[in-house]
């Protein structure tokens, strides 16, 4: 009776003002759910305080929000994983006027002020929650892979085939951002996305430092690296090694020095 009664008090209404109170108009959403109504589910499915909450519809973001208030109510460490197509917002809508293309771009533009609203509240009480606080999130966007595939069927003529082989030869896109890689090289390798990743530099070598140094990755395939500069890699001793293939630019006897190093110092080396 009292959740029936709890439920029945919250209403799309109470949804857009919440909403408002982060500085997303109103008008941006017609029935946005209340950020409570989620917190009253949650708390009434059992969720464990670190659980993992997904929300297949994001929408406005409203569960995440409701997770984020919920963790500073009783110190959970609950996550959520927010999915939402890109869906554009209609040309004539006062969200599209303002610059959001997509359902997705308010979506995390919400999650943000969400989140900086909730440390600003916890950071005026006395019980220290805010410090420890975490309201931050990674955006993901699913698209093709910045690695060669190999795309080839009986059909191919020889002057095909011959331009795919060429195509081939590098072993990831030129444009592909050192970032995104890693992205792929952490699916590939069995690594959760939420891994703690540190960009750091080494023997002047910018590289991605996960899971506080189990694995190092060397992805700028512009910059050649010396035989030093990977010895000084190999030497932080990662359980894991991974260099982009074409970092070595064809230099074969650099990658077979590599790998003679890192047997020395039982390091499992991947290229990607």
């Amino acid at each position: 009776t009292i959740l029936k009664d709890t439920i029945t008090g919250l209403t799309t209404t109470t949804g857009a003002n919440d909403l408002h109170d982060v500085g997303i108009p109103k008008a941006y959403f017609e029935h946005p759910k209340p950020v409570k109504l989620i917190q009253v589910l949650l708390e009434a499915a059992g969720v464990a305080s670190d659980a993992i909450v997904l929300d297949f519809f994001a929408g406005s973001g409203t569960t995440a929000h409701a997770v984020m208030a919920l963790n500073a109510e009783d110190g959970g460490n609950r996550r959520c994983i927010s999915v939402q197509l890109p869906e554009p917002t209609d040309e004539k809508s006062e969200a599209h006027k303002a610059g959001y293309s997509t359902i997705s771009e308010i979506t995390r533009e919400r999650i943000r002020r969400a989140g900086k609203k909730i440390v600003r509240e916890e950071a005026g009480k006395l019980d220290g929650r805010a410090e420890s606080l975490d309201v931050g999130f990674r955006a993901y966007k699913l698209m093709d892979t910045n690695f060669s595939k190999w795309k080839a069927d009986s059909g191919l003529s020889q002057e095909e085939l011959i331009g795919l082989f060429a195509t081939m030869s590098e072993s990831a896109n030129d444009d592909a951002l050192p970032e995104a890689l890693l992205t792929e090289v952490l699916l590939k390798l069995g690594f959760a996305l939420t891994e703690k990743i540190e960009a750091v530099r080494v023997a002047g070598l910018s590289i991605f430092s996960v899971a506080d140094g189990l694995l190092i990755a060397y992805l700028d395939e512009h910059t050649q690296p010396t035989l030093d500069q990977l010895r000084a890699l190999v030497a932080e001793e990662p359980e894991r090694l991974v260099i982009l293939e074409d970092a070595f630019k064809g230099n074969d006897e650099l990658k077979t020095n590599l790998v003679q190093e890192c047997r020395t110092h039982n390091v499992d080396l991947w290229t990607a």
